[in-house]
């Protein structure tokens, strides 16, 4: 099968990858995203305007500010650096209170239980879901790190990125001769196509999806994308709790330039002149509240 590359966006040299494992599975999903946005059938959800959204930030920096540098970041999910060296969209990543949580437990478990066994047995000790029961309980975060708690100011949309959505998409992708276009195998399976833009490790679909919507912005009005957390709140990969959350778990990233604010988010402060929530349960006190 020839190479497959971007019609969209094409590039003489591949530079930097980061974490795209799959520079044609990139190029791929950039183009089968931006011509569903182009053609208006790629799925779109709203974040509606009074809704509760947090960020787990330094207190030293506004936690509403695109952090600097993150459009030259290689280990972002959807922004960071181009494959040809360029800059790329710089995002804000907020989520709902199960979505924050998860990506919380991922990213701030001790390094030695961050990495749980790849096999996962039923006798094991269960790091993740010990950690996030102390999370529940109360327990301290990294000092560098608190909880922020926004309301969104006005109705925000943003690109599909969750399974069921994608699934739909792709399904209709395929029937319109998609597996030709876009040099996919004839027997290509709808639920994997959608899956690969969640994958744990390698983000070679996801950037290349989240690329394209910032490139087509100004024709879809989307603030930038919307998926569920793909973190587990168990070592075995389950997801059994939702926090009292309705949508099950939820990041979105907002694009905009480096060192720029999302003018969207108003603070929701744990009380007079304190921004910040110091734990976990400080902050679900207030969402439940």
């Amino acid at each position: 099968m020839p190479v497959y590359q971007s019609r969209h966006q094409p590039r003489r040299q591949t530079i930097v990858q980061g974490k795209i494992d799959d520079v044609e599975r990139y190029d791929r999903y950039y183009d089968i995203t931006y011509d569903g946005i182009q053609s208006r059938v790629f799925p779109g959800v709203v974040l509606p305007a009074g809704s509760l959204v947090v960020r787990v930030n330094n207190p030293k920096y506004d936690a509403r500010v695109i952090p600097p540098g993150s459009a030259s970041k290689l280990t972002n999910r959807f922004s960071g650096l181009r494959l040809d060296g360029r800059a790329g969209q710089g995002a804000l990543y907020i989520g709902t209170i199960a979505g924050v949580l998860r990506e919380h437990a991922h990213y701030s478990m001790p390094g030695a239980k961050k990495q749980p066994d790849k096999i996962w047995k039923a006798s094991s000790s269960d790091a993740t879901s010990e950690f996030m029961r102390e999370q529940r309980a109360g327990a301290a975060v990294d000092p560098n790190l608190k909880f922020f708690l926004y309301r969104v100011s006005e109705t925000l949309q943003f690109a599909d990125l969750r399974l069921t959505s994608l699934a739909s998409f792709m399904k209709k992708m395929l029937h319109a001769g998609g597996a030709q276009r876009y040099g996919l195998a004839p027997g290509a399976v709808v639920d994997f196509l959608a899956r690969a833009s969640s994958n744990p490790s390698d983000y070679s679909a996801s950037r290349g999806m989240a690329d394209a919507v910032f490139d087509t912005r100004k024709l879809s009005n989307f603030a930038g994308v919307c998926a569920f957390s793909s973190r587990a709140d168990r070592d075995s990969g389950l997801v059994v709790s939702a926090e009292g959350d309705v949508t099950g778990g939820l990041i979105h990233a907002v694009f905009g330039a480096d060192s720029t604010a999302v003018s969207e988010l108003t603070p929701v402060p744990k009380s007079s002149g304190n921004l910040a929530f110091d734990t976990f349960a400080e902050l679900r006190a207030a969402v439940q509240a």
